[in-house]
């Protein structure tokens, strides 16, 4: 085996996989947090603003159009014309909230319907973007240790593109107001057309679909002949349902738990990243080192203890050293699983139908976020802090037992390329 860190040939699918997370990270937390912050900033009411989540539903949909993605061609390329194309549309709908300025704030104003069709323009764009780059990237790392070390730098991207616009974002605000911020984001998503000028067309195979039909139907019937497909449809909708649980009320957790907001933003803001990205880069080693079923295996048990560890917070008295031991401790762990996770999801992609099976099989994937956000709250009111996060550690095991049995079944169980042999 190779152990230079960057073969020859190597270097360059990285650093594409790491600008394309980058674009793809910085929409989304357009979409998620500087909305918000813009529409309350104008005076919107926090009950209006809720409304504006529903424009993430492309996010969850984006399997409807990805057989689009797999039989067309923009420009003559089949991956890199529908980058381009997302990445324009995307730069477009940024410079229109640039140009709606503050007007959409105003509770009742007439911005408020132009500031919900550029979020939802917003927000389509960037799930036709996710699609595109999720094709691209298992088209251009064909080979086990590409495939990881790839899913490695686009989920470092991912992060930093979130964090830039997230927390940069809101301090650009201040300094400079909203209309900069967006156009700052928009000039950030055209580091997309930038990485296309070094990074080539993946070779098309000789079957990929030639019709939209063909697009449609063969994702489908290639997921169906495998052996066992409805098992490996429901470890990929399981293995993260613990997690997902609790991730959306984790601020709420800490708050109750007796910290402030300040010491939650500093703790989460100084480790979270770090921790998150620590955990990215060691799920690759041990992806490398075990091959990624036993990889997925480790980081699965590694789940639901640390919900179980976190739980551990409501008993201690509140200092800062304690909390930030355990968020680091989540991040690394959840940075972890995400990493093994997308490595698998990504193999189990035939190269002919990869943007419709990956869209497919990341919308299975989302399906418990978008349905246990709005019971977790009346869960916490019946089971209290520590019997909610024992429930989502309990909720990790049914994932765990489909594991077990994906790695002892035979061929069509799971992808051969990603057996326990190591790459």
């Amino acid at each position: 085996m190779d152990r230079a860190p960057f073969p020859k040939g190597h270097l360059r699918p990285i650093m594409t996989s790491l600008s394309m997370g980058f674009t793809a990270g910085a929409p989304f937390i357009v979409v998620v947090t500087l909305v918000q912050a813009w529409l309350r900033d104008g005076g919107t009411p926090v009950a209006v603003i809720g409304l504006f989540a529903m424009a993430r539903i492309p996010y969850s949909l984006k399997f409807l159009w990805a057989p689009v993605l797999d039989c067309t061609a923009p420009f003559g390329f089949r991956r890199k014309g529908w980058l381009l194309l997302s990445q324009t549309s995307l730069a477009f709908a940024l410079l229109s909230f640039a140009a709606e300025g503050t007007a959409a704030g105003v509770a009742g104003g007439p911005g408020l319907g132009a500031a919900a069709l550029s979020t939802l323009w917003v927000s389509f764009s960037s799930a036709t973007q996710d699609i595109a780059v999720d094709a691209y990237r298992r088209e251009d790392l064909p080979t086990d240790k590409l495939l990881a070390d790839g899913s490695t730098a686009y989920l470092w991207g991912y992060r930093l593109g979130m964090v830039a616009l997230s927390g940069g974002g809101l301090i650009a605000a201040d300094l400079w107001g909203w209309e900069t911020v967006f156009r700052l984001s928009a000039s950030a998503v055209l580091l997309g057309p930038v990485t296309l000028l070094w990074s080539p067309e993946p070779p098309a195979s000789e079957s990929r679909p030639r019709s939209l039909a063909e697009s449609v139907k063969g994702p489908v019937l290639d997921f169906l002949a495998r052996d066992r497909a409805l098992l490996l449809m429901g470890f990929v909708l399981l293995y993260r349902l613990g997690e997902q649980l609790i991730a959306s009320l984790n601020t709420v957790f800490f708050m109750d738990a007796g910290y402030s907001k300040t010491e939650i933003g500093l703790v989460v803001k100084a480790f979270g990243l770090t921790a998150t990205l620590a955990g990215v880069s060691i799920a690759n080693a041990v992806s490398r080192k075990y091959g990624n079923m036993k990889a997925l295996w480790i980081f699965g048990w590694l789940q639901p203890l640390n919900m179980a560890a976190l739980t551990a917070l409501w008993v201690l008295p509140p200092r800062l050293h304690y909390l930030a031991f355990f968020v680091a401790l989540d991040h690394v762990i959840v940075g972890g699983a995400g990493l093994v996770f997308t490595v698998f999801l990504s193999s189990q992609t035939r190269l002919d139908y990869t943007a419709t099976q990956y869209a497919i099989l990341t919308s299975i994937m989302a399906l418990p976020a978008n349905f246990l956000a709005s019971p977790s709250g009346w869960l916490v009111s019946v089971l209290g802090w520590p019997g909610f996060y024992l429930l989502g550690a309990v909720l990790a095991l049914p994932g765990l037992a489909l594991l077990r049995m994906l790695r002892r079944g035979g061929p069509g169980a799971v992808s051969p390329r990603l057996q326990d042999a190591g790459p």
